[in-house]
């Protein structure tokens, strides 16, 4: 089971739960894509049966390893999704 969802250091926000790996890949996107969250300390987060895959900080700069936006096919293809 794919879980994707938002986080800050107590919450967690948005969670979408699904078998499909496609559609799980496209709720990541639509939650990395989310320009009204930039700045703020939140991290979209995709897991597969409870381990962590990838993640996406909202609060960094685009040359740092936890920014994804733009590059999510790229970090897809390492991890063997795509």
């Amino acid at each position: 089971m794919f879980e994707t969802y938002l986080r800050d250091k107590k919450r967690i926000y948005r969670s979408f739960w699904t078998e499909e790996k496609a559609r799980a890949m496209l709720e990541f996107d639509a939650l990395v894509y989310r320009r009204d969250l930039d700045g703020m300390k939140i991290v979209a987060i995709l897991e597969y049966k409870k381990s962590v895959l990838l993640f996406h900080r909202f609060d960094v700069q685009r040359d740092h390893p936890r920014y994804l936006r733009g590059i999510t096919l790229k970090a897809y293809k390492e991890i063997g999704l795509i």
